[in-house]
């Protein structure tokens, strides 16, 4: 019924199911042959704070930029966003583990992160405050603390903010014809360490292949100042994602 009352999607029909997650639900369409992806929001959309209108204008640019996926339809009061099916597959864990795809890795971040700012700042310490508050529970609320005061402490020294993705989990990593990043949800201007500490920190990654994504981003060896700032980083995700799972029901 959404499908159909979108332009040009008339005759459309849904040829799958993709995610059914959290937040959204998204299938596979298909449109006199060319394929798109129609994402519907849950009502968990607007309470876990994702911003559609942020995400648009992001989309745009690294659309524009060859980073993502084309975007035809945005209508971000409701919900409803429908983009050009890429085809390809989503890395894995497997595929963080090989060091020359770490290193195409942290050139198309480098990419990005030379992109025109886009849409709201990323504000982990405001997420994590609102997940606290919806749990109420004694273990959230400490979490909640425990980001706000490592957020404090990256800012002290952090670099102005540029373009970010702020969930680089391997399924947000597409390789096809060229390499792109899809779900940008998250996405605006935040610190670029963040980007790589979710890479390292979500995926388990030892410090060789941390190193060695770190080294491939920066073109050289990391100094002790940024290393001390992604370790901050690394750790600010993993209190915020411990947060996610306690508020998303997820193991």
């Amino acid at each position: 019924r959404v499908l159909h009352t979108l332009p040009g999607m008339a005759e459309a029909r849904i040829e799958a199911s993709l995610s059914d997650g959290p937040t959204n639900s998204s299938y596979r369409v298909n449109s006199g042959g060319v394929l798109y992806v129609l994402r519907l929001d849950k009502p968990a959309a607007a309470q876990l704070g994702l911003d559609r209108h942020s995400e648009q204008a992001v989309a745009a640019v690294v659309s524009a930029a060859g980073i993502g996926p084309e975007t035809t339809y945005f209508d971000a009061a409701s919900g409803i966003s429908l983009r050009r099916f890429a085809a390809g597959r989503s890395w894995t864990p497997a595929d963080l583990s090989e060091p020359d795809k770490l290193r195409r890795l942290a050139a198309l971040l480098a990419r990005l992160h030379r992109q025109p700012p886009a849409g709201r700042p990323y504000d982990p310490a405001a997420a994590a405050a609102r997940y606290a508050r919806q749990l109420a529970t004694r273990r959230a609320l400490e979490l909640g603390e425990r980001v706000g005061q490592l957020q404090a402490r990256v800012a002290e020294s952090g670099p102005p903010a540029v373009l970010c993705h702020n969930d680089l989990v391997c399924e947000n990593i597409l390789q096809g014809e060229r390499l792109l990043l899809i779900d940008w949800e998250y996405a605006g201007p935040g610190d670029p360490f963040f980007d790589l500490a979710v890479v390292i920190r979500h995926h388990a990654l030892d410090e060789r292949l941390a190193a060695t994504l770190f080294e491939a981003y920066l073109g050289r060896p990391a100094n002790a100042a940024e290393q001390k700032r992604l370790q901050l980083q690394r750790t600010l995700y993993q209190a915020l994602l411990d947060l996610w799972h306690l508020r998303t029901g997820e193991n």
